[in-house]
């Protein structure tokens, strides 16, 4: 928006005033008094105001009449004639000066609406600049977020070879471990028949030695009359109890063995659950992992787009 000049009232009491002052109203003397104001428009108001202005008349010397009608009828025809020279420069040099002021306030206002421009330009600028520094801190951000997700994206793929890794070795692992079950359970199983072959022959051992007990009885009921066929059956009812503890200590170490192989057997067992339980762990890490890959891949390509 152009800038409000100053008017014709403000030049001419500026001017009045500087009169009263006993002071030439000049160009420079009325812009100083106003404050402001070009000096184009204050020569135009400041011209105007002096043709409004009264003319002061200046007293004629007393001549002889004669001389004063000769002189004063070559005056008048001298002024006539440099009057109308002068009027005719004079409205000449008014109307340039007029041209002039009216120019110089074309050109001030021109000049006041390209600072205006100027201004919006710079403000323009300085907005795009921000605009632009902005957008490279972005475009920075955008390509650290992508080195970054492309990190990411390395850090799954060997993580991913890891558990790949990792389910194969428990595969194996299981495998052996399946083995090693089957190893066992045959050994559990010839030991549980030894253990039922003991059992037999434990009871066996035990009827014998029951019935070498009733023998032992009824032989020292004829202990008299048959020391000797007592003697004797001592000696067998001795060699009995000594057959079924020897039976019973084989027994104990048996069911000793058959219980060490049961706890091998749980704790086998046990491995081999929580074996079971990490691969199905590993089974669903590689599944995460398979599921991100493209989601990553989508989002790095559309990163990239932006």
């Amino acid at each position: 928006m152009a800038r409000t000049g100053i008017t014709y009232e403000q030049v001419a009491a500026a001017a009045d005033a500087i009169i009263g002052e006993g002071q030439q109203p000049t160009i420079n003397a009325v812009r100083d008094r106003i404050g402001t104001g070009s000096p184009n428009t204050v020569h135009k108001h400041l011209t105007a105001w002096r043709a409004t202005r009264p003319q002061a008349a200046v007293a004629a010397p007393e001549l002889p009449a004669s001389l004063t009608s000769a002189i004063a009828a070559e005056i008048e025809k001298a002024a006539a004639s440099a009057r109308a020279e002068v009027e005719s420069k004079l409205v000449q040099s008014q109307q340039e000066a007029a041209e002039l002021a009216n120019a110089g306030e074309s050109l001030e206002i021109e000049r006041d609406e390209l600072l205006e421009q100027v201004a919006e330009l710079t403000t323009e600028r300085d907005t795009l600049a921000g605009k632009a520094e902005q957008q490279a801190a972005d475009i920075k951000a955008q390509a650290e977020r992508i080195e970054r997700e492309q990190q990411a994206a390395e850090a799954a793929r060997v993580d991913l070879a890891k558990a790949q890794l990792k389910i194969e070795a428990g595969a194996e692992r299981l495998g052996e471990q399946a083995a090693e079950i089957e190893r066992l359970r045959a050994a559990l199983d010839s030991e549980s028949k030894a253990r039922i072959l003991s059992e037999q022959q434990a009871a066996v051992l035990a009827a014998k030695l029951e019935s070498m007990t009733e023998r032992a009885t009824k032989a020292e009921a004829r202990a008299e009359m048959a020391e000797k066929q007592s003697q004797q059956s001592v000696q067998e009812l001795n060699s009995s109890r000594n057959q079924a503890q020897a039976q019973q200590i084989a027994l104990d170490t048996a069911a000793r063995e058959i219980e060490d192989m049961r706890r091998q057997i749980k704790d086998v067992r046990s491995e081999a659950k929580r074996a079971g339980e990490e691969a199905a762990e590993l089974r669903g890490q590689l599944t995460t992992l398979t599921q991100q890959k493209p989601e990553r891949t989508a989002k790095n390509k559309a990163a990239a787009k932006e």
